[in-house]
């Protein structure tokens, strides 16, 4: 007897340095592919998995949002998030597991993203950071970063601040940036938590947006301002790349589902997701 078809969304947790992105590719270890073999012992079936979002070699994952379909019901789903668990690399956590409605996608349902960068602004390296953060042992102008990013709210060309390559194939590159943060850790000296919601990111954005900022914050483009930059509409104007260890692919939201978001707050609850 074949059951209906049902559908489990997964919050994922993932160590970027231990995977070469989140998709699948040849003879490379990735996020994807890790899952899907999990999927596959668990179910006894090949098992597609779809994304929030598609991150780089390197980039981290705080609590993105995948899902699979099955035929196969599953009964026991504190059970079922176990062995996903102790089937899957170290690098790898799958905190929280809920079954959502067929329509859901957890690319194509989603509203905005949230990734957050983080650089530590100290005169010595902070070793606990290395390779979890970018660090600058220069003054960076707290302030001027903050007005910086109170002019990138609202509705933007990002053309200028996108991997030069990905705009090859003529899609829009207009986005709306719905927040954008600074804030400063009290806990850890000079770690700074650059943070940006949009209803989506073109490739490269957030690391070419916070390497621009960055360069204008140090007083390296005294004469200019992020607004200049996106009306230029030119990657040349634009400021470095900064390096993926230190983005972070902090959330994912979805406006019609509030499983995903029920899911967010018990792991939150817990000790999870920062707030």
């Amino acid at each position: 007897m074949i059951e209906d078809p049902r559908n489990y969304a997964l919050l994922i947790e993932f160590d970027g340095g231990c995977f070469f992105g989140y998709q699948s590719q040849k003879q490379s270890p990735t996020v994807q592919e890790e899952i899907e073999k999990a999927l596959e012992v668990l179910l006894k079936k090949q098992t597609r998995i779809w994304g929030a979002g598609r991150t780089d070699t390197g980039v981290h994952a705080r609590g993105m949002i995948v899902n699979f379909k099955t035929n196969s019901p599953i009964p026991n789903l504190s059970k079922f998030l176990l062995g996903m668990n102790a089937l899957t690399d170290r690098g790898l956590a799958i905190h929280e597991i809920t079954e959502v409605p067929l329509n859901f996608n957890s690319q194509f349902s989603c509203t905005a993203r949230e990734y957050e960068y983080l650089l530590v602004n100290a005169r010595f390296p902070r070793p606990v950071w290395k390779n979890r953060a970018f660090w600058y042992q220069h003054r960076i102008d707290v302030s001027r970063l903050r007005e910086e990013l109170e002019l990138l709210k609202g509705e933007h060309d990002f053309r200028s601040l996108a991997k030069a390559t990905s705009m090859r194939n003529r899609r829009s590159t207009t986005r709306v940036i719905y927040d954008a943060s600074l804030l400063e850790s009290e806990e850890e000296p000079g770690l700074l938590r650059l943070r940006i919601k949009a209803n989506g990111f073109l490739h490269n954005m957030v690391r070419i947006l916070t390497g621009t900022l960055f360069e204008i914050a140090i007083e390296k483009r005294k004469e200019t301002n992020i607004l200049k930059i996106l009306s230029s509409k030119d990657r040349t104007i634009a400021g470095i790349t900064l390096p993926p260890y230190g983005l972070y692919f902090l959330k994912a939201y979805y406006d019609s589902y509030p499983e995903i978001d029920r899911m967010y707050q018990s792991r939150k609850e817990f000790g999870g997701v920062p707030r």
